[in-house]
């Protein structure tokens, strides 16, 4: 059977990740038609040519990995301080205010003249959770 018209059977899956891989792979070549004029099927290189091509692009495939996991561990460390700060809100609401002035006065060693804390400043708290890991 010719490739084209093995091609043409396949319409449907019922696994929506195979079928978006190949129509990923059918993109890739249409893409490497139109810049390099070839296809797969070149035989101007030989296997060691195939290996070396293949290294290559698993050595990006690290670079972009190792990005990736840079920015997944930040995005992990900024929701793990939200989670923490939100959860130290949530249990500071369930107090008594009785509780509370004396939580802070065990805190900061000081008594309390004023329960009405003023709100931090809007850019620094900006900045506290765009940057929470430094925390």
């Amino acid at each position: 059977m010719e490739s084209s018209q093995s091609n043409e059977n396949i319409t449907t899956f019922t696994d929506s990740i195979v079928f978006n891989v190949i129509k990923d792979i059918a993109s890739r070549a249409e893409i490497g038609l139109a810049k390099y004029n070839m296809t797969m099927d070149r035989e101007d290189l030989i296997a060691s040519d195939w290996v070396q091509e293949a290294y290559e692009e698993c050595l990006d495939m690290a670079l972009y990995l190792k990005r990736l996991k840079k920015d997944m561990l930040a995005m992990e460390e900024e929701l793990r301080a939200f989670r923490t700060q939100a959860t130290i809100k949530e249990e500071w609401s369930k107090l008594e205010e009785e509780d509370k002035n004396k939580k802070l006065k065990y805190k900061y060693g000081t008594e309390i003249a004023d329960s009405n804390v003023p709100e931090p400043d809007k850019e620094k708290q900006s900045m506290n959770i765009k940057y929470a890991w430094h925390r």
